[in-house]
């Protein structure tokens, strides 16, 4: 599972005018911005090794950048927050997200930008379907 992955997903659920993956460049508003998690987690694997293991897990933050409303920024951060943690077995470029557990339990308000913009952060780890690696 990688990062654009994930970002295809949450622009596919059509709940925000632009998502950027990586870098938001030019910041507009409605915006949503999906990042590999800078939050460590303990490495684990299957018993016998990686390649035993059926599934995998990704770590994002999903940054909120709305609007100069706190109210609409907070409803617009919900919503998404009930969509991915409702999201179950969903295709989306030929991976299999499981499903999607939020590590907080709702977005996290992280104040405006330099511009006034209102923020929210929603951190997740996306738990996937791991592709069967044939060992001979």
């Amino acid at each position: 599972m990688m990062l654009n992955d994930v970002k295809d997903y949450v622009s596919s659920l059509g709940l925000a005018e632009h998502v950027y993956m990586g870098k938001m460049d030019s910041k507009l508003d409605r915006s949503v911005g999906v990042y590999n998690s800078k939050n460590g987690r303990v490495y684990k694997t299957a018993i016998g090794g990686p390649h035993m293991s059926s599934y995998g897990t990704k770590q994002v933050t999903i940054l909120i950048h709305w609007n100069r409303s706190p109210r609409e920024t907070e409803r617009a951060a919900k919503e998404l927050f009930e969509k991915l943690a409702n999201a179950s077995e969903v295709n989306v470029n030929d991976q299999k997200i499981k499903f999607i557990q939020p590590l907080t339990e709702e977005p996290v308000d992280v104040g405006t930008d330099d511009s006034g913009i209102y923020e929210m952060v929603i951190e997740a780890a996306v738990i996937y379907e791991r592709k069967k690696v044939r060992h001979e």
